[in-house]
């Protein structure tokens, strides 16, 4: 077979590879567009086995690709059909429509494998509709007759519906970020949560230095770039070499956005603090505590006992809800309150979020956030710190929340991480920092 496109590595391995690509995708997708998350849904799909890590790396690329970019292959389909399709074909159109756009493998190849999956799992009138979509298709994007996805409205007015196809994101939220940013700005941060996420490492600079863990990474066939911020920050091009080294198998190394990890650092507990974080999720912030100072005592509350489980680090795991703590007041010396949020900010990781949101969602967010804050608050000693964290830029999940904050409690703004000057709290834009979005406040209470 010859080596024309660049998934030419995976048929090599397998000439029936194509197959299994489409029914796994296809039946990803649609697990996705249930409710279920996608990286949950594709944990659970490569756990039965019988995938090489190219194969796995192709069906996850492609995966998530459709669930990022399906607005767009709908407003196609609705350019070349008037009749409503049915959810399975539609999904194979959106696998074979994302391939065509966005990889480099022969678009005739493309269309002949897609073509044969209809007849095999559906009929030859399918198979015949499918083959007419992508054909065209294939044949407009290179007359240049439809606009290429992501390329910004050329052609077209500037409109919220038309940055909202070509960008593939709901109107309501290109709305809100236009009002906002502009349009400019917006389009560059579209951009940037389109594109897929960048793998972090988060060295433990207590165990291994940063140069040692490069040069076994990149005798793995790794290539690492360093964080904007960090010497713990280490960008890679692929995990499955990370994950398979003894590096993150014996903990020398984690998985942790650059962010992230700014907002464990600013937390700066001192030895023989009792820290408490109040939603410890999977413990990656708790764990990064806990390499921070000696002889902390860390309790790690969360709502959830299968979360709280998959915390390997010694520590004390509390199953509680942070509105109604187990606690005492005034006892905690720190705590870490990384809240519940509208996730926007982590969209390149998790793009069905971005379908799944509503306007309300941010407000209600917010007023959540508030009530957590101030039943924590509670349990800090005058004098404390407590940092806020979300994995969001929306001002009704940060500086308003904050804000309003101060009108009922007494604190003082810190400066939240040292190489911030005049600046009493941390904002990452995507598409300025290329970080997740993020933001982070230090409160000090008086």
């Amino acid at each position: 077979m010859k080596k024309e496109s660049g998934d030419w590595r995976i048929w090599l391995i397998d000439d029936k590879f194509w197959y299994t690509l489409r029914s796994s995708t296809v039946a990803i997708i649609d697990r996705v567009e249930t409710g279920h998350f996608l990286d949950e849904t594709l944990n659970r799909w490569f756990s039965t086995g019988g995938l090489s890590p190219a194969q796995k790396g192709l069906i996850h690329e492609i995966a998530s690709g459709v669930i990022r970019w399906k607005g767009y292959f709908d407003w196609v389909l609705s350019r070349y059909t008037k009749a409503d399709t049915k959810k399975h074909v539609r999904y194979l159109l959106w696998v074979s429509l994302y391939q065509v756009a966005f990889m480099r493998k022969a678009g005739y190849h493309v269309v002949k494998e897609a073509v044969e999956y209809a007849k095999r799992t559906h009929d030859q009138r399918v198979a015949g509709f499918v083959n007419a979509i992508l054909r065209r298709f294939m044949r407009d994007l290179e007359s240049g007759s439809i606009a290429r996805p992501g390329t910004g409205p050329a052609g077209m007015a500037a409109s919220v519906h038309s940055l909202s196809t070509l960008y593939s994101f709901p109107e309501w939220l290109v709305a809100r970020w236009l009002k906002r940013f502009g349009q400019k700005e917006t389009e560059k941060l579209l951009s940037a949560l389109n594109r897929p996420p960048i793998f972090t490492l988060r060295i433990d600079l207590k165990k291994v230095g940063r140069d040692e863990v490069i040069r076994a990474l990149e005798a793995k066939g790794v290539k690492v770039s360093p964080g904007a911020c960090l010497e713990s920050a280490l960008h890679v091009d692929k995990l499955a070499p990370v994950l398979d080294d003894i590096l993150f198998r014996e903990k020398f190394v984690h998985i942790q956005d650059e962010a992230s990890q700014l907002a464990g650092l600013s937390l700066q507990p001192e030895p023989g603090d009792l820290v408490l974080d109040a939603c410890a999720g999977f413990g990656t912030k708790t764990e990064q505590i806990a390499e921070t100072r000696d002889r902390l005592r860390l309790i790690a509350m969360d709502n959830s006992l299968a979360r709280l489980r998959s915390i390997s680090r010694p520590l004390h795991p509390v199953l509680a809800d942070a509105l109604s703590p187990p606690f005492r007041d005034g006892i905690f010396d720190t705590i870490l309150f990384d809240a519940p949020c509208s996730s926007f900010g982590i969209i390149r990781k998790h793009p069905e979020l971005k379908w799944r949101r509503r306007d309300e969602d941010i407000r209600h967010f917010g007023a959540q956030q508030l009530a957590m804050l101030n039943t924590l608050w509670d349990l800090l000693k005058t004098g404390g710190h407590l940092v806020y964290s979300v994995c969001s830029f929306e001002p009704e999940e940060t500086v308003d929340v904050v804000e309003r904050f101060g009108e009922e409690r007494k604190f003082v703004l810190e400066n939240p991480l040292p190489f911030l000057f005049n600046r009493d709290c941390f904002v990452s834009l995507p598409h300025e920092s290329d970080m997740d979005g993020f933001f982070i406040a230090r409160l000090r209470k008086l």
